[in-house]
Parts: C-alpha cells; structure tokens; sequence
C-alpha cells in the first residue's frame, strides 16, 4: 500500500519536471537567418533614373556578414552584423556610411527594419 501511494504521488512530479524542461528549452529558439530579405520602395518610379532601384535588398553571406542595397541605390554595401537578445539584427557597416540598420526578426522570413517599421521578406 505505501508503495502505491509513493508511486502514486511521484508520477505527477515526473510529469511536472519533463514538461518544465521540454518547454524551457524552447522558450527562445534560435532562428537562423540565411537567404535574401527584400523590400519594396513605396511609390517608386524609376523610369528615367535607371540608377534607382526600387528594391531594397539584405543577403546574408555568411555567420556574420551581410550585402544589402537600400534606399533606393545602386550600390552593394557589406556588412557585419550581430543577433542581440535573440530577435534584434545589428548591422555595423564602414565608416564611411551613415545607415545604422537594425531589424526586429519577425520568424525566418520577416523582418521589420526599426527606423522606418519597413517589412522585409525573404525571397523564396
């Protein structure tokens, strides 16, 4: 009798403990980001400006590096970047450059550029 209610008591305790580690474990998964993330310039018209693009474009090119072309240029900038508080993109370019990028990652395909509350999404 003592040995069933010992049993008794410890099955929900097990139960209990196996949840807490399966969902701790998943709280803050982390997302890998690999592919291009475009944007579509609102009311662009480049007709006579070939120069301008109207898609701003974001690649990652490896565990720390970025090409992205925004703001309508036709430049290809490289950049670092960094993943801070496992949903924030930091992008750290040259010197020379005056774009400070950072995105809040949505999920794998979406991010929001901060700044401007723009949505990139990832080519498929």
């Amino acid at each position: 009798m003592y040995m069933k209610i010992k049993s008794f008591l410890l099955l929900p305790m097990i139960a209990v403990f196996s949840q807490c580690e399966r969902t701790e474990c998943c709280v803050n998964p982390t997302i890998e980001l690999q592919g291009r993330f475009t944007h579509e310039l609102p009311n662009c018209d480049n007709p006579a400006s070939p120069e301008i693009n109207c898609i701003e474009w974001l690649e990652f090119i490896n565990g720390n590096e970025v090409d992205i072309t925004y703001e309508g240029g036709d430049i290809i900038y490289k950049f670092d970047y960094v993943i801070k508080d496992t949903n924030i993109l930091s992008l750290e370019g040259p010197p020379t450059s005056s774009f400070k990028g950072r995105f809040q990652i949505m999920d794998s395909k979406t991010l929001v550029r901060s700044d401007t509350e723009d949505i990139w999404k990832k080519e498929q």
